[in-house]
């Protein structure tokens, strides 16, 4: 796994990141940190606590702080998220001057970002982060997570810049990867279609949509044109249950019943699956989690890929 620091910022109290103690996100999940799982099991991880402006509260001229990151864990129930650190140095630059050099991904609440992109950042602020926080990352540089069972090609679908054809040829390429049978349309053909279907077990099938984007939340429009693909489509194959879905980076909020949401993380996550399962691995879970409706996220697949 690259490398990772932990971002978190607060307006709660103007020295909150100068005390160790745990930190809680309410009404925030978890799963907005796609790596969760691997740096979880990583600690003690380097951190960031940035000071922001929330509201009626603007603690952002406050020096950032240096943070050893103890620990992560979620409430099972509501999925809030809760960071346990340590304080390890205050930094000589305002929160708000790191804020500015930081891309809106990270401007959140908690995110995580690869260490050697911050360190840059870090240098051109005039930072010298201390050697103790340093030596965090640097103790973990061995350490294997899932991703790196997936392999580049696939991984640069999520994080990597691409045009809108070559993210619709890379995500058919890692759906055949995955085992379903992949019939590309889209960008392939001229006409209105969809960009692509895939077809798993014997009666099964998703037409589905590409968006190359993050948080992506599709409009009335791309909900219409889906419709009419899967209308389209179903007049036309021989599969009794035909769903559509719509693939993309990421998504904000959850798919409705008669559209599927299909991350990327999870559809690489899944391919980790079938490498480790091998011979074990078949698509037949997605049968149970079409036909009830069931989130498609890392906990799903963890339940329903499991080495019997």
């Amino acid at each position: 796994m690259t490398k990772k620091v932990l971002l978190l910022g607060t307006a709660w109290q103007p020295d909150y990141w100068e005390s160790d103690k745990e930190a809680p996100y309410p009404k925030t999940q978890y799963t907005d940190i796609p790596e969760w799982d691997e740096m979880s099991k990583s600690c003690p991880l380097p951190g960031v606590g940035r000071y922001i402006k929330q509201k009626d509260k603007d603690f952002s001229s406050n020096k950032f702080v240096y943070l050893k990151i103890m620990g992560m864990r979620f409430d099972p129930s509501t999925k809030q998220p809760y960071f346990d650190f340590e304080t390890v140095a205050k930094s000589k630059t305002e929160s708000r001057r790191l804020e500015g050099k930081l891309g809106g991904i990270y401007k959140k609440l908690f995110s995580a970002i690869d260490f050697e992109k911050l360190t840059g950042i870090l240098r051109d602020l005039g930072e010298e982060p201390p050697d103790e926080w340093r030596g965090l990352a640097e103790a973990k540089e061995e350490t294997i997570g899932w991703v790196d069972y997936v392999g580049k090609y696939f991984l640069e679908i999520e994080d990597k810049i691409l045009s809108n054809n070559e993210f619709e040829d890379r995500v058919a390429v890692l759906l055949n990867a995955l085992g379903f049978q992949v019939n590309q349309k889209g960008h392939k053909i001229p006409g209105e279609y969809p960009d692509g279907i895939a077809s798993f077990g014997d009666d099964h099938a998703i037409v589905y949509d590409c968006k190359n984007t993050q948080y992506f939340m599709p409009s009335a429009a791309d909900e219409r044109a889906i419709k009419k693909y899967l209308d389209d489509e179903k007049k036309i194959r021989s599969e009794r249950n035909i769903s559509c879905a719509f693939i993309a980076k990421s998504f904000k909020g959850e798919g409705r019943k008669d559209i599927y949401y299909l991350p990327i993380n999870s559809l690489l996550y899944l391919l980790y699956k079938k490498v480790f399962l091998g011979s074990k691995f078949t698509l037949s879970p997605l049968k149970k989690i079409f036909d009830n409706l069931i989130s498609f996220g890392k906990e799903t697949i963890d339940k329903e890929w499991i080495d019997r």
